[in-house]
């Protein structure tokens, strides 16, 4: 599952790694073994290399912990923009039910945000590295 499916977002950037969860060397080999974030089955288990490039996607053990600072990130947004959505759209609602409603979304996408933590944190320390044949067109 990529979340954009014909986003026209350069292959070169970290953006296009992120959004269709590929490898952040070469971007052509798939960082998950199953791209759909909700297979709880392989829920967000990413592959020890690539596919396409063979470079590994674990840099040292316990290297994915610090994805969860993405993920609260993400959870603290989420929570945010749902307060901002409620106060710029002036909508009455009690408090425990808006409580209700941010937490059962918020439930809804943990999966989703659990795999994009884990391909950001690794976006942030992998570079992509652009094949020698290929030359970009700016």
């Amino acid at each position: 599952m990529y979340l954009w499916k014909n986003s026209k977002v350069k292959k070169s950037s970290k953006l296009y790694s992120i959004l269709k969860f590929k490898c952040p060397h070469c971007h052509e080999g798939n960082f998950f073994k199953s791209n759909n974030p909700y297979n709880f089955s392989s829920m967000s288990e990413h592959r020890e290399k690539c596919s396409e490039c063979g470079e590994k996607f674990s840099l040292e053990p316990g290297f994915y912990f610090g994805a969860m600072y993405v993920s609260y990130a993400l959870g603290v947004a989420h929570m945010v923009s749902f307060v901002v959505a409620k106060w710029v759209l002036e909508i009455e609602m009690e408090f425990w039910n808006f409580i209700i409603l941010v937490a059962s979304s918020l439930i809804l996408i943990t999966p989703l945000y659990y795999a994009l933590s884990k391909i950001v944190w690794a976006n942030l320390f992998m570079n992509y590295k652009k094949k020698k044949d290929e030359k970009f067109i700016n």
